[in-house]
């Protein structure tokens, strides 16, 4: 299970999600798009949950 938010980028939202990483990866996504108007890649959000499980 791995945790993402939208403070790890730096955004003062307090969204967070909680998953298996495919779903919590689809999930930011859709939500960084629609709130914030960003798209992050898939491998890009694959590398910030390696690196917050280090």
């Amino acid at each position: 299970m791995v945790k993402i938010s939208c403070n790890n980028y730096g955004f003062d939202c307090s969204f967070e999600i909680n998953g298996n990483t495919e779903e919590v990866i689809k999930k930011y996504q859709k939500h960084s798009i629609d709130e914030h108007g960003i798209e992050y890649s898939e491998e890009g959000l694959d590398q910030l949950l390696l690196r917050m499980k280090n």
